[in-house]
């Protein structure tokens, strides 16, 4: 769970603490203890006038075990674990009944994962737990991917402990295919989806078949760079051709353009390239592969406008840089050239191969240049 810690920290204003005068832990009597609350029961309760002496304990149940998710190395976390621990709660029973299965904005998931976390860290689960729990750490990537490498070695090794105990599960097994679509191996994720169809659950198949049914285009693709890598060019067409057009979001159109790039199919690829980018595709690659057809079709000015393009994503990237100045210098844009070599030459680490390509056009140019 530690590899997580950073992450879940971040959460800390998802409660607050009260101060309980008088706490009973196994006959011994504390005083003064700070208690986790989740922080919109408290306020809720403030606003609604619900709060009076006597508090639910649940409300401190819940406080704690979400502390524990957030912070496992809270000071006095102990001594709070050791005050729930005493009440004799089945907490695995009293998690299950807080999660909020039915909703899946950010904060719910959130919330789920905080509480089933805090469960975990006390060391407190079954296998249908874990398997929320990694089910929940899925979705919290469609939301925030900045721990998604984090999240996805976590789930991993969740989904490893899990398939150790359980064989051939049909949930596991989805979930293994959801972390495969994360992963983009799509071929792979197919695969676990289809071991985890059932012959008795239709609600699980209709579901499973929907997440088949969704990747089907990218299963096509990841097939087709897979022929495209072993230069199997002849079979690309059938699938290219199996493939629905109208449902490609700007990945999708990027690869097939790719694709009839290889295939030296010129004009579909720039198609497909074009409408990538009018999804805002800002891949390095569609500016390099895209500004080099231009430039081979003899259509200079797309071509420069498709590097000067790249460059306001990529600001520095030697290889958008260099193709610009090689167009500069073929539109004779003498002083633009100048400038933006001058720019390359300071750059750090440059690629020897561009260093070499640079000064020789410089002095292939000097003249021109002015140099």
């Amino acid at each position: 769970m530690d590899n997580l810690y950073n992450y879940f920290i971040k959460f800390s204003d998802r409660i607050y603490f009260l101060t309980v005068k008088k706490l009973d832990i196994n006959g011994k009597l504390y005083k003064n203890i700070d208690i986790p609350i989740n922080s919109n029961v408290l306020l809720d309760n403030i606003k609604n006038k619900n709060f009076n002496e006597k508090i639910n304990l649940e409300y401190f149940f819940e406080g704690i075990l979400l502390l524990n998710g957030i912070d496992s190395n809270f000071s006095n976390i102990t001594l709070l674990n050791n005050f729930i621990k005493s009440k004799n709660i089945n907490l695995l029973e009293f998690v299950k009944s807080k999660i909020k299965f039915n909703n899946d904005n950010f904060d719910s998931i959130i919330y789920n994962l905080l509480i089933i976390r805090g469960l975990l860290n006390l060391e407190i689960h079954d296998e249908f737990i874990k398997k929320i729990y990694v089910k929940f750490l899925l979705s919290i990537t469609d939301y925030d991917n900045t721990y998604q490498n984090v999240f996805l070695n976590e789930i991993k090794i969740l989904l490893s402990d899990l398939s150790r105990n359980i064989e051939n599960d049909s949930l596991i097994n989805m979930l293994y295919g959801d972390l495969y679509v994360k992963e983009k191996f799509y071929i792979k994720a197919n695969l676990y989806y289809k071991k985890s169809l059932t012959n008795t659950n239709y609600k699980i198949n209709n579901i499973i078949n929907k997440k088949i049914e969704e990747i089907s285009n990218k299963i096509k693709i990841e097939e087709l760079l897979q022929l495209v890598d072993r230069f199997k060019y002849n079979e690309c067409y059938k699938i290219l051709d199996s493939i629905d057009k109208l449902n490609l979001d700007k990945e999708d159109l990027y690869w097939i353009g790719y694709i009839y790039n290889k295939l030296n199919e010129i004009d579909k690829s720039i198609y497909y390239y074009e409408k990538s980018l009018d999804l805002n595709a800002d891949f390095l690659n569609i500016f390099i592969e895209l500004g080099l057809l231009y430039y081979k079709t003899n259509k200079i000015e797309k071509s420069l406008k498709i590097f000067e393009k790249g460059l306001s994503v990529y600001i520095d990237d030697e290889k958008l840089l260099f193709n610009k100045i090689v167009i500069e210098l073929k539109l004779k844009k003498f002083k633009n050239a100048k400038d933006d070599i001058n720019k390359m030459l300071l750059y750090e680490d440059i690629d020897n191969s561009i260093m070499n390509d640079v000064l020789y056009l410089k002095e292939l140019y000097k003249e021109e240049l002015a140099f």
